[in-house]
């Protein structure tokens, strides 16, 4: 089966983008996406399939401000999914997902540290969540943490290791296509998915997703990913970096891949572009499995976790 790019956090004109719905998803388009999702603030933006080659999946971004800086990806949705709110932040965030839930979609918890509204104590309170946006392209969603605030790969970790079974996603949540390609302004092509599924249909994308068959990425492209409970398999392809930095697979980068379990302990680390982990002697001991490749020029890949016990 083949792998499709797609993004899943992408905004236009509709709600706070500067650009029409047309523009953005051309963009997408000519740099090679396969799918994406135009997830405007409470707003489902809709284009007609025949004006692109790419698959466009349905998508809102349900966002609450105050009391609580609460914002839900919901994919794959037919209408717009109003937003609630309850008598505290965590009720409020699962009362939004049960809605996306109860609607067909797919829940996506976005940037939980833009405005530091989310921790690892809210994260472990919240079931039924599909997505977990571990990078945002966004330079204030503070995806690294800091003074004393986890990043949000330690909160997935937090998640994963108490068996909230939820998948990492990386995203662009771009708004700006005009003028300057910029680190403080929200341009596409900063983060993305790759699905491996039967073909490129909604249903087959939808479907992948839900059951975890994807990796994501800001800059690695790997060719082939094997898991199972005896061992994970990892051949990288390359840095694969969108036009505004460089249109080419590069060859030339140096490799590190870590197997991370419980808590995000590092269990062990390979160098190069052929990777193997053994499980065997490791299963009694974790919950869970995953990696993540780090590339000599800064950027970094991920895989799925993989749950035992």
């Amino acid at each position: 089966m083949p792998w499709f790019k797609g993004n899943l956090h992408t905004h236009t004109n509709k709600s706070d983008g500067d650009s029409s719905p047309e523009i953005v998803v051309d963009w997408y388009s000519n740099n090679k996406y396969d799918f994406l999702v135009l997830s405007d603030h409470n707003h489902l933006t809709i284009l007609e399939s025949d004006q692109t080659k790419l698959l466009l999946i349905p998508g809102e971004e349900i966002t609450l401000n105050l009391p609580y800086t609460i914002h839900i990806n919901a994919i794959g949705i037919k209408k717009v999914i109003e937003p609630t709110l309850r008598s505290t932040k965590v009720k409020t965030l699962q009362a939004n997902i049960d809605n996306i839930i109860s609607a067909g979609g797919l829940a996506e918890i976005n940037h939980p540290n833009f405005r530091w509204a989310l921790n690892e104590k809210d994260l472990v309170q919240v079931r039924g969540a599909h997505f977990i946006e571990v990078f945002n392209g966004n330079y204030n969603t503070h995806n690294y943490g800091g003074g004393g605030k986890k990043s949000v790969e330690e909160m997935w970790d937090e998640m994963l290791s108490k068996k909230i079974k939820i998948w990492g996603v990386a995203v662009d949540d771009s708004h700006h296509f005009k003028e300057e390609f910029a680190p403080h302004r929200h341009n596409p092509g900063r983060g993305w998915v790759e699905v491996f599924a039967k073909n490129l249909s909604e249903k087959n994308i939808l479907d992948s997703m839900r059951n975890g068959n994807f990796y994501f990425s800001n800059g690695i492209k790997f060719k082939n990913i094997k898991l199972n409970k005896e061992k994970i398999e990892i051949k990288i392809s390359g840095d694969y970096f969108n036009k505004g930095l460089s249109n080419s697979l590069i060859t030339d980068s140096k490799y590190t891949t870590q197997l991370i379990s419980n808590n995000g302990e590092i269990i062990d680390e390979v160098y190069g572009k052929s990777v193997k982990f053994n499980l065997v002697k490791e299963i009694k001991k974790y919950t869970y499995f995953r990696t993540k490749t780090i590339s000599s020029t800064g950027s970094a890949g991920w895989t799925q976790p993989i749950f035992f016990n």
